[in-house]
């Protein structure tokens, strides 16, 4: 992982590759995500039986991202797929 201090210094540096810029994201979206009850809570003892709702708090949370590339947007049948399993759940 590395740190750029703006998108243009990202694309300036020779190691971009343009066919990767789907998975640009700003910290401060990385620090919202990883700040989650599912990243969060792990260590309680409680954790896998609320697993499904700290799922679904982290699916809505990557929807919300507002400077993430389409690497972290979750396609129509991964969201289809996550609500199948957690109605498994």
């Amino acid at each position: 992982m590395n740190f750029f201090r703006s998108e243009e210094h990202l694309r300036n540096w020779e190691g971009f590759e343009e066919d990767k810029k789907g998975g640009i994201i700003a910290l401060s979206d990385l620090m919202c995500l990883f700040s989650g009850p599912y990243f969060r809570k792990r260590r309680e003892p409680d954790y896998f039986s609320h697993t499904s709702e700290y799922l679904t708090d982290m699916i809505k949370t990557l929807d919300s991202l507002e400077n993430a590339g389409s690497y972290w947007r979750l396609k129509w049948f991964e969201k289809l797929g996550f609500s199948i399993v957690l109605k498994l759940i």
